[in-house]
């Protein structure tokens, strides 16, 4: 007599071994909005949906704007990893607090913020490249002075970081949570 086999959880590899699905009947599609107020969403064509580099590209503050208070802000909102966010705070503190810029002089190396931030090489390399990659850090090329020909940090704010935290500093004390 052999005992009763409980369902388990299929793994990925069970998809695999999954007869593929037999044609059915056409899926139906939904009903169009009746009410007056409902509106069918417009459809996007190329030209208007907006493109990964206009996504990452860098906001501009304006004048009344402090470079470092929005950049603390928005790390906090991007949702980045928080070993890129640690990352991020150790340069803002590392930059001139108006600009972005990390001094030429001043250029830390990748043991040096592993080293500030207790995270191992390879995790700030890593962070490096989110940064990077996101649009919060830029290696801007250095054209005067006794470092010419080599690249700097430059921080920046992604334009759609920086809506983010405008619409956020807008909102009363008292709504923000602060």
């Amino acid at each position: 007599m052999t005992t009763p086999v409980t369902p388990r959880i299929p793994t990925p590899g069970d998809l695999a071994r999954r007869p593929a699905p037999k044609p059915g009947p056409p899926a139906r599609t939904a009903p169009a909005p009746s009410a007056p107020h409902a509106k069918a969403a417009p459809e996007q064509t190329a030209e208007s949906r907006p493109r990964a580099a206009d996504a990452i590209a860098p906001g501009k503050l304006k004048s009344d704007e402090h470079f470092r208070k929005h950049y603390l802000f928005g790390l906090r909102f991007s949702g980045m990893h928080p070993h890129a966010r640690l990352v991020g705070h150790d340069l803002m503190w590392r930059a001139v607090h108006a600009t972005g810029r990390v001094s030429p002089k001043l250029q830390p190396s990748v043991e040096a913020i592993s080293m500030a931030t207790g995270l191992t090489t390879a995790q700030v390399d890593v962070a490096l490249q989110v940064l990077r990659t996101r649009g919060w850090l830029y290696d801007r090329l250095v054209t005067e002075g006794p470092r010419s020909g080599g690249t700097a940090f430059e921080l920046a704010i992604p334009a759609w970081a920086l809506e983010k935290v405008r619409a956020h500093l807008k909102r009363k004390p008292s709504d923000r949570g602060v």
